[in-house]
This record gives C-alpha cells, structure tokens and sequence, in this order.
C-alpha cells in the first residue's frame, strides 16, 4: 500500500514545482511594426518591446530567424529586466544590394528561463532591376557558327548601365556582340550571342552563364543555358589502303566519299600527285564514288596522300600504290650467227621467258618471209620459259650477210632479237631436160656451186633431181627385166 501512495505523492510535488516556477519567470514580446517595405541596399527599422512578467529579475536574450545573419543588426543581443519591468530593442535591416528580393516571414524570439517570440514580414522591392534571359537550351554544330538571341531588359526606373559577362564551359567558344549596354527605364535590348566550336571540341554538352550586372546600381540578372555539341558536320572515306598496279598500265583508284553529318555539305578532293582535283556535294547519309586513273611509268612502291575538305571539315589520308613489272618478254637465242649454204635451210631454237607478275600470251614472228616459226604464238605463265624453232632457208638467188628478227609481243609487252644470216655459194642455173614415165618431160634447175663434186652433191640434195634419178634408175631395172625375159 505504501508503495502506491509514494508515486502520486511525487506527481504532486512535480505540479506545485512547476507552479511556482511558472510564476517566477515569465515574458512577453511584440515588433513593431508588423510589416515593411525595404529596397535593396535600404534599410528597415523594428522595435521589440519585452516585458518581464515573471516575479524574478531576469536577462532575456534575442534571436532573429527568416533573414541572412549579416543583413540586421540588434541595438542589444540580450536586456536584463526585473519583475514587471519593460524594454525595447531596435532591429534594424539593410538587404544586399545583390541579395534575394521577395517577402521574407521574420521570427523574433527572447529566451532565458522562459522563451516567447512575434512575427513580422519583410517585403524587398528592388528599384533598380535588370532582367536577362536566353534559350534555355542552345544547340550547336561543331566547326560552325551559331546564333541565338540574347534579351536583356530594364524593369526598373532608372537608367542603367549594365556590364554583360559570359561564364560556364561553354565560354570557351561563345561570344556576345556587345558587352556593355545602356538602357532607359523599362528599355529592352536584343543582342547576338555568337557560339562556334571548334573542330577540336568534345561532342556533348555544356553549361551557359550569362551575367547582366549594373555598373551604376546594384541591379543584376542571370540567365543559363545548356549548350549542346553536334557533329552536324562529318565526312567518311573508304578505299583500298593498298593497291598493286601494272607498270605503264593505268589502274582506276575507287574513293568512296560519305557525308556522315548531319546537314548538307560540299567537298573539296585533291590528290596532289596525280593533278586531281573534284568537288562534290553531298545530304546527310548520301555518298558517291570517284574513279580516279592512276599510272606510272617506273616500277616501285608510291605513297598518294590525298586530302577531304569542306568549310567544316578536313580529312587527310594517302594510299599505297605497289606498280609492279606485270609483263614482261625476254629471248634468249641459241645461236646468233647461222651459216647456211645456198639451197640449204638451217633450223634454231629460241628459248621465250615470262619475266612479267601475270600471265601472257606472246606472237612468234620474223621480220623475213624465207624463215618459219613454230609454235606462232604460247602462253606463259609469270617465270615461265617455252622453246621455239625458227627455220631459216633462203630464197634461191640470195647470196651474202643478212641481219633478221625474231620478234615475241603480247599486247603489253614486245621483246627482239637479232639473228645475222650468212648465205654462202655463187647461185647459177643450168637447165636441163629429164623425160619422165608416161613422155612427159619437166625442166631441173642445176646449181653448180664449185667443183664437180660438189656440183654433184648439190644436185642430189635437189628434192626434185633427186626423184628424178630415182624414177630413171627404176625405168631402167625395169626394161633389163623385160630384156631378160624375151631374150630368154
């Protein structure tokens, strides 16, 4: 029982505790007056009246709430009054010159053992204002100038002279067209605001600030932007780094130009070293291809830079031309000087190589109509060799030193050689009467060449002498046959 009695004993004594401290330390406080209109840069005046209602002497201390600690000053941060004593503390409020404007809700508190607070409102109206404004997003395209308009407006009564500043990381290639304005109470101005990466510039996107500030008061404004990078300008090349060409022969280089941007662009090609110059203009996503001739006279490997330009864009490259000595003939004779005697004819062999890169096929021709060549014409492949055989038999008659040749030729290539023909003996004819079998008779040239015997030797190696005596010794085998037989 006891210990139920002990709780509610102390809750009483807590309430009488809390009863005569109430008493003993009380306050009240009121501002005058309760609302205000200030300028910036001005200044507001408030009382703040306290009074002590407590039994005990006490020191109250003051706080403001709602403004920025360093735009008021308290004549007193604390007062001491005794018991139904009363006092006023001044608050004065100067806002910055370039601080918020607007209507700002204050609470003013007195505190010690005991707290109490009031309120009071503050509106700041600016006499002085300027007011600037832009897109509040810019779109650019790299390499290219662009332009937006820039507003900037007096809203105040009183001429300003306003000082235009650009930050932010597009500062960096933006412009104004002026920098300095002036204008009349409610004047408003429209300026240029220049932007133009350059080629250089990172795609992507980029903050804007543009500060309007009063050089004769404390008016100022700001306005930003966001300032978007666009490759709106952008060629391709495509082509064969590399390419293998023919000595003399003209290859046609393929350069395949894209306009990868995205605005309609013209194009410069120029290809110093082989005196081409061309322009062409392309859309967006549309491409053409040039076909460019290309020919050297030495073989060897040759480095063609070329440049793509436009007024946006540049693009510098160079291809690889390898001008290799793709055909090519060569005769290789196995005798350059041949003997041959009149009425005689002399076979010799040439040896034909490929020294081209591709596969040929040659012509085999003399520039003499008493020589014959077989075969008349070959393909080779590159490297390859093939024999031919060139028959020479001079015509009847011909007699002395005759310089002939032997010519292989391709549509691309030609090779000669030199062959010196002697033609020896003294040609005469002797004609001579042979009957034939049947009575028929036919006349056949002799050539003696020198001596008898040699005369001889000549006459047998005449194909038709020869089936001359050949005919005769039959006829006469024959009739010492039929002879034979009747006599016997």
């Amino acid at each position: 029982m006891r210990f139920k009695i002990i709780p509610l004993v102390l809750l009483c004594l807590l309430f009488v505790v809390s009863t005569c401290f109430a008493k003993d330390y009380d306050v009240s406080v009121a501002v005058n007056p309760k609302s205000a209109t200030v300028n910036p840069c001005g200044i507001a005046n408030f009382d703040i009246d306290i009074k002590n209602l407590g039994e005990i002497e006490d020191t109250y201390s003051i706080s403001i709430t709602g403004l920025p600690d360093d735009w008021y000053s308290l004549s007193e941060d604390s007062i001491d009054l005794k018991s139904g004593e009363s006092g006023k503390v001044y608050l004065f409020v100067t806002p910055y010159c370039y601080g918020e404007t607007g209507t700002f809700k204050v609470f003013v508190t007195v505190s010690d053992g005991v707290s109490a607070s009031d309120t009071f409102t503050l509106e700041v109206i600016p006499d002085h204002k300027i007011e600037v404004s832009m897109p509040e997003e810019i779109k650019t395209c790299l390499g290219e100038t662009s332009s937006v308009n820039v507003t900037i407006k007096n809203e105040g009564d009183f001429t300003e002279d306003v000082e235009l500043t650009l930050s932010g990381t597009a500062s960096d290639f933006a412009e104004l067209s002026e920098n300095k304005i002036t204008l009349e109470p409610f004047e408003e101005k429209i300026i240029e605001l220049n932007l133009k990466p350059a080629s250089d510039t990172e795609i992507g996107d980029y903050q804007l600030g543009l500060d309007a500030k009063s050089t004769s008061s404390y008016a100022n404004s700001k306005s930003i932007s966001l300032v978007k990078v666009l490759e709106c300008y952008k060629v391709e090349v495509s082509y064969l780094k590399k390419i293998e060409t023919c000595l003399k022969e003209e290859t046609i280089f393929e350069l395949t130009i894209t306009n990868a941007g995205l605005k309609r662009d013209s194009y410069t090609v120029e290809i110093e070293d082989m005196n081409y110059t061309k322009v062409v203009e392309l859309e967006p996503e549309d491409s053409t291809t040039l076909e460019i001739p290309f020919v050297k006279d030495e073989e060897g490997t040759y480095d063609v830079p070329f440049k793509v330009t436009s007024d946006y864009v540049s693009k510098e490259e160079s291809v690889e031309f390898d001008v290799l000595k793709c055909y090519g003939v060569e005769l290789s004779v196995e005798e350059t000087s041949l003997n041959i005697d009149i009425g005689r004819g002399k076979l010799t062999k040439v040896q034909v190589t490929n020294l081209g890169t591709k596969d040929d096929t040659f012509d085999l021709m003399t520039d003499v109509d008493w020589a014959s060549v077989k075969p008349e014409d070959i393909t080779l492949a590159s490297g390859e060799k093939q024999d031919v055989y060139v028959y020479y038999s001079p015509n009847f008659g011909m007699s002395g030193t005759y310089d002939t040749t032997l010519t292989a030729k391709s549509e691309h290539s030609q090779a000669d050689a030199n062959i010196e023909i002697i033609v020896s003996g003294v040609a005469t004819t002797i004609e001579t009467t042979t009957w034939l079998p049947g009575g028929e008779t036919t006349t056949v040239p002799i050539i003696p060449t020198g001596g008898f015997l040699e005369s001889i030797q000549n006459m047998l190696e005449n194909k038709i002498i020869r089936a001359l005596l050949i005919a005769v010794i039959v006829v006469i085998i024959i009739l010492i046959i039929v002879y034979l037989v009747i006599m016997r």
